[in-house]
């Protein structure tokens, strides 16, 4: 075995104890809390990262930050990350002018990044989700429209009065109920998790998946999100997490769905938000 593969699978098996660790509510929603910082790294990095440095709080490589304006500072400490090995495939039809070729996943490596505390230089290029965004009521009555209307281009959103479920998610007619007579705060964390059941039904619309799984990657997905956004629904969150809380073998079932849709909710709205807060700052 090489240097590089020792390496690898020591973070594997990081990655495995980490996840082992996780036996409590309390555990889960730590770490989803540090999960929202890392929305477009995939779990198994995020973990990584984690159990590295579980003040992280926004990450790149040496170059990276460089071209935001930034520089790494002199004798900081590197956080090892996989990072995948590409090879060219060659698709080759009857005739050669049908060659295709194809990138394809031929392995990992081990490559480093460095958090923001361990950088200096300006402000200036970073994404205003990372420098945050102030949490008074008109300002979360202004992101719940933004999110509202970011999620209103991809489903049928209705508030309703006189329920006593906060929202619902409809399977058979793709639309979503937010209960109108709620603080806005209530209202951003129900459409979240309503938008996370609709994109996890269309990733995974078999019918044997239990319903505390999907409750619990719908609030994960809230509450990861939330906290991308600046937003404290823990008090809410991990009373229902709790609920639906199944052993840590069905936690690692869902560590990665939970990643793929709070990165996906968080990219979709990113464009919106950053246009309507970034003038606020």
């Amino acid at each position: 075995m090489t240097k590089n593969q020792d390496k690898i699978k020591a973070a594997l098996d990081r990655i495995e104890d980490g996840l082992a660790a996780i036996n409590s509510d309390e555990n889960w929603l730590s770490y989803l809390c540090f999960q929202s910082k890392f929305y477009n790294y995939s779990f198994r990095n995020t973990m990584l990262i984690y159990l590295q440095n579980p003040q992280a709080t926004y990450v790149k490589g040496y170059k990276a930050w460089n071209l935001l304006g930034r520089y790494v500072k002199k004798g900081s400490k590197g956080l090892s990350i996989l990072a995948p090995c590409f090879r060219t495939k060659h698709d080759v039809g009857q005739e050669e002018e049908e060659k295709k070729c194809e990138k394809v996943i031929s392995g990992f490596r081990v490559t480093y990044v460095y958090d923001i505390a361990d950088t200096d230089g300006s402000d200036e290029y970073l994404p205003v989700l990372v420098k945050g965004l102030t949490g008074n009521s008109e300002t979360q009555q202004k992101l719940y429209e933004r999110i509202l209307e970011v999620i209103s281009k991809e489903y049928q959103v209705t508030e309703v009065m006189g329920t006593a479920a906060k929202g619902s998610y409809n399977r058979e007619t793709g639309k979503i109920c937010v209960r109108g007579d709620l603080d806005y705060l209530q209202k951003i964390k129900t459409l979240l998790h309503e938008y996370a059941h609709a994109i996890d039904f269309k990733l995974h619309p078999e019918s044997d998946v239990k319903h505390n799984q999907r409750e619990l990657i719908a609030e994960s997905v809230a509450y990861v999100v939330s906290e991308n956004l600046g937003l404290d629904t823990g008090s809410y969150s991990i009373s229902y997490i709790n609920t639906w809380m199944g052993d840590k073998d069905g936690l690692k079932s869902i560590a990665d769905t939970v990643q793929k849709i709070s990165a996906q909710i968080i990219n979709n709205l990113a464009e919106s938000l950053d246009s309507a807060f970034s003038d606020s700052e």
